[in-house]
């Protein structure tokens, strides 16, 4: 059987409490991880729906342009920058010339003005003696558009004309720039796609003013930012928080089908989880609560429960040595401990009162034994002190009558001695000397009693007629195979006087082997009721800490060994002495 481990109540308390205080302390956290996971998730979502808007607006921009573009190069009119550049080409007057590039400037001009998406236009010319460029656009981006003719002019001298692709980004001083390059016959036409309106269309997008508008190549690789910043933007990184000078973002974004470009949104951690701050604060708030709470509970739990719970179970220890005087206090305020403990204490009253009845009726018992016992020692007696007196009577002998008589009476004075009190060894050797007197006369002096009783010994207290009882079986078993019968009786101490052990030995036939090996209850089925008596009266009154040892050494010997008792430590009424 599966034995369980006990635990006491304060260390389950102290676990319980340490268990509830860091669950709640991981529920805290996961709430906390759950509510910023939650609202990225939504925040995602917003700023997605708006990019997706931004989307949609950049997209079409970009559409629109390319189809103005389209049409304003090849409509088929003589006022389409096309023909105007081939008037341009084909034109040798100087005069016509001149009319010529004035056309197509001013074409180029109207589709500059005609959407803010477009920063400038250029067409590059291969004409040898004139302006290789012919461009449209503010003085602000003069400096710009110098930069991209320089980086288009070198890739067409050189012949690289698998780097010109349909959008493209130019590097220059001034940053990075979008351009849209398109073809035209042997030449080719360049729109600067507006960095600041794409800009501003994500803008529309932003969750708050921290966040980072942003256009990237394929790989990551930044074209341009609403906020300087040192860090690739992947379209992998979609839906992640990413370190942007030490502070953390969430990116967003979409690939643009027109331009292949990556266009998204930085939006703050800082700005998401500020919509935590309510709860945030409700969560601090219980935790703090918690914290006070938890001490508190434990102190009450340990005040009112744990602690008179260990008074009930430090008193039932006592109970259990033994101690039945304790009782456990009853002013507590929890109506169920105090109701327990009233039941306990009157249950220790109740054990009190039944164990002093229960040794009440022991003792009664004992009493009740004792005498018994005593009775079945005195008929016994007096039958052989009648049988005596008569075979006096009968020689009429009247002066061994008289000797025999006092002899009787000093013996009955002791006999009606109460069997269930000590005696002092001198009055039991006494009452011997009165027995042996009256066997003497009955055995017409063949029969000898000698005593060795140290002086220190002699007030010791032992019970009354054991040493008679072991004298009378010697008389009475030894002539029946000896004339002349010797008994002793000798009595010692040892040195810390512990024990008292009287031995009686006779000098007749001894015990038979069958008595040697039989247990006391099998020599009182066999009439041995003198012997039995004894030993059954020195169980009553001192337990197993009395002996009785029978064996045979040129006759019958037995050994009684009692503890030692003086009268000294003992008290007596004035009719026991």
């Amino acid at each position: 059987m599966t034995v369980k481990k006990e635990i006491s109540l304060r260390n389950l308390l102290r676990k319980y409490w340490i268990g509830m205080f860091l669950f709640l302390v991981v529920v805290y956290f996961l709430l906390q991880s759950y509510m910023l996971l939650a609202l990225t998730e939504r925040t995602e979502e917003s700023v997605q729906k708006s990019i997706f808007i931004a989307e949609n607006g950049i997209e079409d921009s970009l559409q629109i342009v390319d189809s103005f573009i389209y049409e304003s190069l090849y409509s088929g009119t003589t006022q389409s920058t096309s023909q105007l550049y081939n008037s341009l080409k084909n034109e040798t007057d100087p005069v016509m010339l001149s009319v010529a590039r004035n056309a197509v400037l001013t074409s180029l001009m109207s589709i500059v003005s005609w959407s803010d998406m477009i920063d400038f236009a250029m067409i590059y010319t291969d004409s040898t003696d004139e302006t290789t460029w012919l461009e449209a656009g503010s003085t602000s981006n003069y400096a710009t558009r110098r930069e991209v003719k320089q980086l288009i002019g070198e890739r067409i001298e050189q012949g690289e004309f698998n780097r010109l692709e349909r959008y493209m980004i130019c590097k220059s001083g001034q940053g990075n720039i979008m351009i849209r390059l398109l073809k035209i016959e042997d030449s080719y036409f360049v729109v600067g796609v507006s960095e600041s309106e794409i800009l501003r269309t994500l803008q529309s997008a932003e969750y708050d003013e921290n966040s980072i508008a942003f256009a990237a190549e394929k790989d990551g690789t930044v074209i341009f930012t609403s906020e300087k910043v040192d860090v690739d933007f992947s379209p992998e990184q979609e839906g992640t928080y990413i370190a942007v000078d030490g502070k953390e973002y969430l990116q967003t974004g979409y690939v643009s089908d027109k331009t292949g470009y990556y266009f998204g949104m930085l939006t703050a951690k800082n700005s998401i989880i500020s919509d935590m701050w309510f709860f945030r604060m409700l969560f601090f708030i219980m935790f703090l609560v918690l914290m006070i709470l938890v001490p508190a509970i434990f102190y009450i739990i340990h005040a009112y429960v744990e602690k008179p719970i260990g008074k009930i179970a430090n008193t039932m220890n006592q109970i259990a040595e033994g101690e039945l005087d304790v009782t456990v206090e009853e002013a507590y305020q929890i109506t169920e401990l105090v109701q327990l403990v009233h039941a306990f204490n009157h249950m220790i009253k109740r054990i009190k009162q039944l164990k002093i009845e229960k040794y009440e009726v022991k003792l009664e018992a004992q009493k009740a034994t004792m005498q018994y016992l005593q009775l079945q020692i005195k008929p016994h007696f007096y039958a052989n002190v009648l049988n005596i007196i008569y075979s006096l009577a009968e020689r009429k002998d009247y002066s061994t009558i008289q000797k025999i008589s006092k002899s009787i009476v000093n013996y009955s004075r002791y006999m009606f001695h109460d069997a269930t009190e000590l005696v002092e060894l001198q009055r039991e050797i006494e009452h011997v000397h009165y027995y042996m007197e009256i066997q003497e006369i009955r055995y017409m002096m063949q029969i000898t009693c000698q005593v060795v009783v140290p002086d220190e010994t002699k007030s010791a207290l032992i019970p009354p007629f054991i040493i008679q009882s072991f004298v009378e079986n010697s008389v009475k078993y030894t002539f029946s195979t000896k004339k002349s019968s010797k008994i002793t009786i000798h009595v010692e101490t040892d040195e810390e006087k512990e024990y008292l052990t009287i031995r009686i030995s006779d000098n007749g036939a001894g015990y038979s082997e069958e008595l040697l090996q039989q247990s006391w209850e099998q020599k009182n089925e066999d009439g041995h009721i003198g012997l039995t008596n004894v030993y059954r009266r020195l169980k009553l009154i001192y337990d197993d800490k009395a002996d009785i040892q029978l064996m045979n050494d040129h006759g019958a010997v037995a050994i009684l060994k009692v503890p030692y008792i003086s009268v000294d430590n003992m008290e007596f009424d004035d009719d026991d002495i």
